[in-house]
């Protein structure tokens, strides 16, 4: 199980790295013992920070990454594998004023083509990435203009992702993001407004991504789930795989 759980860790890592080549001044490095910088440029601080990948810490090379002139003016965060890992690097993030600390289940789950689609379930591409921004600001309640990197053509159009949009009467009630890694797959972008949460929307945005990698290759689907979107997946055949820890 250890190792499929490394597997997929680094499979979500080059999940973000992909990301991060799609976006002007995007950039990734990892030292010899599994410790990655990233830095996506984005508003978000787990988008840009320092990153056990590893399955084991190395809080040398923490120390060392966190040091980076790149993260400089950006909202970034550390993140590890485990809460003994976290309470390793305790200084150092309070060397660096981070003092927030959050956990982040990282879950899995064994793709089987059994996961159906029922519904209006629109794949969307970069000619859409107006409408692509707006869903998401809606979805995650926040200004539009943190996502707009998020919705570059580069990223919307790369042949490894696939983004969708559910809509209901013309109205977009649900976002997702698939980035297929080798056999696995990675979810992101589970958003959905307010108004129109806990009417399945969530359920069959996520649906879309495991239906449709499956068939291009995918066995096992990973994502890092929200409190909020917690049951739902374990609903769906997700198990949380170990429990990360962000300090930003």
């Amino acid at each position: 199980m250890t190792d499929r759980v490394d597997v997929a860790v680094a499979a979500w890592m080059r999940a973000m790295v992909l990301c991060a080549e799609s976006l002007p001044g995007g950039f990734h490095r990892t030292a010899a013992h599994g410790t990655a910088e990233l830095v996506t440029g984005l508003p978000v601080p787990t988008l840009n920070g320092v990153i056990q990948v590893g399955p084991a810490l190395d809080p040398e090379e923490i120390a060392g990454f966190a040091d980076s002139p790149r993260l400089t003016g950006l909202p970034w965060s550390l993140q590890v594998r485990g809460a003994a890992e976290a309470d390793k690097i305790a200084a150092i993030a309070a060397a660096h004023k981070l003092d927030q600390r959050t956990t982040l289940p990282f879950m899995l789950k064994d793709l089987t083509g059994r996961d159906e689609v029922n519904g209006s379930v629109r794949r969307v591409s970069g000619a859409d990435r107006d409408l692509c921004r707006r869903a998401l600001a809606a979805g995650f309640e926040a200004p539009e203009e943190i996502f707009e990197g998020f919705t570059v053509p580069a990223l919307l159009d790369h042949p490894a992702t696939r983004s969708y949009v559910v809509e209901v009467a013309g109205e977009v009630v649900a976002t997702s993001f698939g980035v297929l890694v080798d056999d696995l797959v990675g979810v992101f972008n589970i958003a959905v407004p307010p108004e129109h949460r806990r009417r399945g929307y969530g359920r069959l945005a996520t649906a879309a991504v495991l239906r449709d990698a499956y068939p291009a290759g995918a066995h096992t689907a990973f994502l890092h789930a929200s409190p909020m979107g917690v049951p739902l997946y374990a609903a769906m055949g997700f198990h949380t795989a170990e429990t990360w820890n962000i300090l930003s």
